[in-house]
């Protein structure tokens, strides 16, 4: 999988709007961070934490609601990173902005994308996440298939990294970068 490639497309399509954010608690904003390891492209996820009220052990992307001290979005998938991975992203890393996912419960959520060299030492907030998930893209990519909890009709997908299953909006997010790779 090359970043060149995503990145280039991403640059082209789905250009970085820094639009005013009003504050919705329905409104996120996550970080898809793409990353080289090993010379290959990787993805960072996250398993939330078990003891969480709302998807605990879900596996997702670092990001959170929109609060006060937000001026636009991608300050809210940035400020959510640091706070869960401690991952300080400088905003001339994030490249593009791809569509908004929608969610069943109603949520918004507009997906970031970052492009980082390598990954530095993390420091994860055990109150927020169990687990990261550094993930080889084209492995994970080549998990997808039609995920039958869903009707034929909604295109919903799902993804696989070892025993971790990655569905929802999450699965929506990895299909619009798997699409990137493929223009």
């Amino acid at each position: 999988m090359d970043l060149f490639m995503i990145t280039t497309n991403l640059k082209n399509q789905f250009p970085i709007i820094r639009e005013p954010v009003d504050l919705n608690p329905q409104r996120a904003a996550v970080l898809v961070i793409l990353f080289n390891k090993n010379a290959k492209a990787h993805i960072l996820m996250t398993k939330r934490a078990l003891h969480l009220k709302i998807h605990a052990g879900e596996i997702s992307f670092p990001g959170g609601i929109v609060e006060m001290e937000d001026e636009h979005l991608m300050n809210t998938a940035l400020r959510e990173t640091t706070e869960e991975i401690g991952l300080e992203v400088a905003p001339s890393n994030v490249i593009g902005c791809l569509p908004k996912v929608q969610t069943r419960t109603g949520f918004e959520i507009t997906p970031f994308v970052a492009i980082l060299q390598s990954l530095p030492d993390l420091t994860v907030s055990e109150d927020e996440v169990h687990e990261v998930l550094e993930m080889p893209l084209t492995s994970l990519l080549s998990t997808h298939q039609r995920d039958i909890g869903y009707k034929p009709s909604e295109e919903m997908v799902v993804y696989w990294h070892k025993c971790h299953r990655i569905w929802g909006a999450s699965a929506k997010i990895l299909r619009q970068i798997e699409n990137l790779a493929s223009i």
